[in-house]
């Protein structure tokens, strides 16, 4: 006998139940998936952004400790090293080392070779981007870099750990003509006469 408290009525009662349960927490459900999907769009970006952050080199481990010393900074940031000034065939060396991997690598790696090319035959570029060569250079700095990257070394002296976006193309163009300047004693005059107020400047 049907009196409305039956088996059948429960389940059904049940069911309505789950029904208004389940449209109740759609919102909240929808709402969650949403500030996930915001949460995980945001760790992207800031992981994209250019931040001129140096980035770990596959081959040196990022958690590598070094004991920092205390070099004097010089123009764009590079650090005069207490190393002499080392000559290939009577030029300054100038090394860059870098990753296609690396954002950073990327922005500063046609910017030196903008530099550079305005020194031609004054200078010996050692261009190592995705390349191992020179990693005994690599390894002299250790006391100002565990192993990450971009990282210059210009004529062994002056050194510099990440890249120069947040100074700019312009300005770093500038910094790294005015330190060859410094390297090849001003020549050619064309370009080192205009930069030599910063010049000066280089310790």
């Amino acid at each position: 006998m049907q009196n409305g408290f039956g088996p059948g009525n429960c389940r059904h009662r049940r069911r309505l139940q789950l029904k208004v349960m389940n449209k109740k927490a759609l919102p909240f459900i929808t709402i969650l998936l949403l500030i996930v999907a915001f949460l995980a769009g945001l760790k992207l970006t800031q992981k994209n952004q250019g931040t001129a952050t140096p980035t770990p080199t596959p081959e040196k481990p990022s958690e590598a400790t070094v004991t920092p010393i205390n070099y004097p900074e010089t123009v764009g940031g590079f650090l005069v090293t207490d190393k002499e000034i080392c000559l290939q065939d009577g030029k300054p060396v100038i090394y860059y080392f870098g990753s296609s991997g690396c954002p950073h690598c990327q922005w500063e790696s046609p910017v030196v070779k903008k530099a550079v090319d305005k020194f031609k035959d004054l200078v010996s570029f050692h261009n190592n981007m995705d390349s191992s060569a020179d990693q005994e250079i690599f390894s002299q700095y250790g006391d100002i870099n565990p192993g990450y990257i971009p990282f210059l070394v210009f004529g062994c002296k002056y050194a510099r750990l990440g890249s120069g976006e947040t100074a700019g193309e312009v300005k770093e163009i500038e910094n790294l003509s005015a330190l060859l300047c410094k390297l090849t004693e001003g020549k050619p005059v064309s370009v080192c006469d205009p930069l030599k107020e910063v010049i000066s400047g280089i310790k």
